[in-house]
C-alpha cells in the first residue's frame, strides 16, 4: 500500500492545478489519470500522423492567477495576444473584435443604428449588478434566495429577474434591436449547452464577466484589469491549448508531486465508522492511502461508478449520478497546403491578423434558437454553430512543413440521434457539411484539404472520457450553478466525507479551461489544514500549507505574462476568451 498526504482522481487541467499548489505547500500528492495522458481535452492529442493539438479552443480563458502563482511562464507557457481577438462570421459579413472600442462600436451600428450605445447600456448595467451580488468566482456561491435578498436598488432587482429567471432571447430582445449582436452574446452565453436561448436562466452566462470583475473590485492600478480571471486577457498560448498542460505538468514535478497515467481509480476508499476517507483503489486493485482526496472527474462518473451509497449517502448519490450530461461536441481537425484570405472581413482590417485570431459562426439567436432545438430532437443542425483556431499561425512547428492545421469545434450535434448511431458515414456527413459552412469564411477551403479528422461525440466520449460528449459536465444554469453545482450537499468542494473534495468542471464555477475549479479545491484543503485538518495531518503538519515550498526555494513567482496596462477587455464584446466572454 502507498501512503501519500493526497491523491487527486483525474489528470485534466483541474487536476493538474489543484495537484500543483498542494504540491506547492509540500504535500506527498500523486494524480491518477485513467487516460495514457494528462490533460483531458486541454491535453495533447494526435488528431492526424504526427499532428498533435489540444482538442478545446479556449484562448484567454486560464486564470491569470494561476499562470502567476504556480510560475507557468518559468515552465515555458507563452501567450501571443491577438488583435482583433475573434472573427465572428455572419451569413452577410464577417465582424472584427478590435480591442479598439470604437472600432467594434462602428459596427455594431452598422449593424443597427444606435446599437453600440444600446450594448454599453446593456453591459453596464450587468456590471452594476455583479457588484451589487458580490459573486465571487473564488469562493462558492450563495444560493439564489440568498442573491435575491442583497439587491435593495429597484432597477438591479429587474435585471436579476430578467438575467436568472427569464430567458436570454428575452433579455436581449428588450434591450438590443440587432439578431445579429444577440448572436453574438448567444454565443458566449450559452456556447457548449444543449439549452435554447428561449429557456429560463440562459443569461446567466453573460453574468461570468462581471463576476470576474466585481471579485477583483480592488485591483485599481495600471494593469490589474489583465490580472482579472475570465477577463479574455490571458491571450494564445504558444505550442497550441495543449502547451497549459505541458506547463501544469512540469510546475507539478517541480513540486514533487507524482502521475499515474493509465490508471483508472475503480473506487474511493473511506472508513465508514469514522467518516473519513482513506484513499482510493485502481482498477489494477492497488490502493493509494491518503487521508485526502481530491476528486477532479465529472461528478456523474465519479456518484455513480466510483462510490457506493455508504460514502455520502444513497440520496446524495443518486441525485448527482441522476443528473443528464446533454453533450452535443463535434470536433474537425483540417490540415491545408494554404490558407484561403477571410471573406466579408471589414475595409480596415488586416488579413494576417484576422486569422490568427479565433473564429466563430452563429448568425443570430434564431439560429442558435434552431441549431438548439434540431439537436435536442435528435437531428444534426443544417448550418452547425462552429468556433476555431488556426494554431498553427501563433504555433509553428506544430506541422513538419509549410501546411496549416484548422481547428473547430461544432454544435450542436445530438450524442443520440434520434434516426440512428454515429457510424463513420454519418460523421464523415456532418464533418462535410460544417466545411461547407467553413468556407463563407475561407472561400475554396474544401480545395486545400491535404488530411482531415472528424470526431463524433460518441468518439470524443471514448476518446477523451467526456460523458455524452458534454464538455462543461453539466448544464450551466442558475439552479444547478449557486450553491448547488453539483449538489448543495457537495457544493462548496468539500463533502460530508471527512477529507474528500471535489473540484473539475462539475463544481463553481463550471466548465471551461480557466484552472480555477482547481485553485479553489486546493484552497479549500490547505485551508482544512491550517485549522486542524483531521486524521491525515499526522503525516502533514496544519502549518505546512502556510510554508514556502521546499522545493525550488528562493524562487519568486512569475510575473503574470498576459499583462498590458494599456488595456481594459471590460467592455470589448468580441475578447479572445470562447466560454467566458459576456461583456
Amino acid at each position: 500500500m502507498r501512503r501519500l498526504d493526497a491523491v487527486v482522481v483525474g489528470g485534466g487541467h483541474n487536476g493538474l492545478v489543484a495537484a500543483a499548489y498542494l504540491g506547492r505547500a509540500g504535500l506527498r500528492v500523486a494524480v491518477v489519470e485513467a487516460r495514457d495522458r494528462l490533460g483531458g481535452p486541454c491535453g495533447p492529442y494526435e488528431f492526424l500522423p504526427g499532428r498533435t493539438l489540444s482538442f478545446t479552443n479556449s484562448p484567454g480563458s486560464l486564470n491569470p492567477a494561476v499562470v502567476r502563482e504556480l510560475g507557468l511562464a518559468d515552465h515555458g507557457l507563452e501567450f501571443v495576444r491577438a488583435d482583433p481577438t475573434v472573427v465572428h462570421r455572419f451569413a452577410d459579413r464577417s465582424f472584427a473584435g478590435w480591442r479598439d472600442q470604437a472600432r467594434v462600436d462602428a459596427q455594431l451600428d452598422a449593424l443597427a443604428p444606435g446599437e453600440a450605445a444600446r450594448y454599453r447600456e446593456l453591459i453596464t448595467g450587468l456590471d452594476r449588478l455583479g457588484a451589487a451580488l458580490g459573486v465571487s468566482l473564488d469562493e462558492p456561491p450563495p444560493a439564489l434566495d440568498e442573491l435575491r435578498g442583497r439587491l435593495a436598488d429597484p432597477d438591479d432587482r429587474k435585471l436579476f429577474d430578467a438575467v436568472f429567471d427569464g430567458s436570454l432571447r428575452g433579455l436581449l430582445a428588450e434591450r438590443l434591436d440587432s439578431e445579429q449582436v444577440g448572436g453574438l452574446l448567444g454565443m458566449l452565453a450559452l456556447n457548449a449547452q444543449l439549452v435554447p436561448p428561449s429557456a429560463p436562466g440562459t443569461a446567466i452566462g453573460l453574468m461570468m464577466r462581471p463576476f470576474a470583475r466585481a471579485s477583483a473590485a480592488g485591483l485599481t492600478g495600471p494593469g490589474d484589469a489583465e490580472r482579472v480571471a475570465l477577463r479574455g486577457s490571458t491571450g494564445l498560448p504558444v505550442g497550441s491549448m495543449s502547451a497549459i498542460v505541458d506547463a501544469l505538468e512540469a510546475s507539478c514535478r517541480a513540486y514533487g508531486v507524482e502521475f499515474r497515467t493509465g490508471t483508472p481509480v475503480s473506487r474511493i476508499l473511506y472508513d465508514e465508522r469514522g467518516g473519513a476517507v482513506r484513499g482510493v483503489v485502481t482498477a489494477a486493485g492497488e490502493e493509494l492511502a491518503a487521508d485526502r482526496v481530491v476528486a477532479a472527474v465529472n461528478p456523474v462518473h465519479l456518484f455513480r461508478d466510483l462510490l457506493d451509497d455508504g460514502a455520502l449517502g444513497p440520496g446524495i448519490r443518486a441525485d448527482v449520478a441522476g443528473q443528464r450530461m446533454r453533450g452535443s461536441a463535434f470536433k474537425l481537425v483540417l490540415e491545408v497546403d494554404s490558407l484561403p484570405a477571410y471573406a466579408g472581413l471589414p475595409e480596415d482590417a488586416d488579413p494576417e491578423a484576422a486569422r490568427a485570431c479565433q473564429f466563430r459562426f452563429g448568425d443570430s439567436l434564431g439560429h442558435i434558437e434552431e441549431s438548439v432545438t434540431a439537436a435536442l430532437a435528435g437531428r444534426t443542425s443544417e448550418r452547425p454553430l462552429m468556433w476555431g483556431l488556426v494554431p498553427t499561425l501563433t504555433s509553428p512547428g506544430l506541422t513538419p512543413g509549410a501546411t496549416h492545421l484548422i481547428s473547430v469545434n461544432a454544435w450542436h450535434a445530438p450524442y443520440a440521434p434520434a434516426d440512428g448511431g454515429w457510424d463513420g458515414e454519418r460523421v464523415e456527413a456532418f464533418g462535410r457539411r460544417c466545411v461547407a459552412v467553413l468556407e463563407e469564411l475561407m472561400p475554396g477551403l474544401g480545395d486545400r484539404i491535404t488530411d482531415h479528422r472528424f470526431m463524433g461525440p460518441v468518439e470524443i466520449e471514448r476518446e477523451l472520457g467526456l460523458l455524452e460528449s458534454n464538455i462543461t459536465h453539466g448544464d450551466m444554469l442558475p439552479a444547478g450553478l449557486f450553491g448547488a453545482r453539483p449538489h448543495p450537499a457537495v457544493a462548496g468542494y468539500r463533502t460530508p466525507l471527512h477529507g474528500f473534495y471535489l473540484s473539475g468542471a462539475g463544481t463553481w464555477p463550471g466548465g471551461y479551461v480557466t484552472g480555477t475549479p482547481g485553485r479553489n479545491a486546493a484552497r479549500a484543503v490547505l485551508a482544512d489544514l491550517r485549522e486542524g485538518g483531521g486524521p491525515g495531518d499526522r503525516h502533514t503538519a496544519p502549518g505546512a500549507a502556510l510554508r514556502a515550498p521546499a522545493r525550488n526555494p528562493g524562487r519568486a513567482p512569475a510575473q503574470d505574462p498576459a499583462q498590458d496596462p494599456g488595456h481594459d477587455p471590460a467592455h470589448d464584446p468580441t475578447d479572445d476568451d470562447e466560454q467566458r466572454r459576456p461583456a
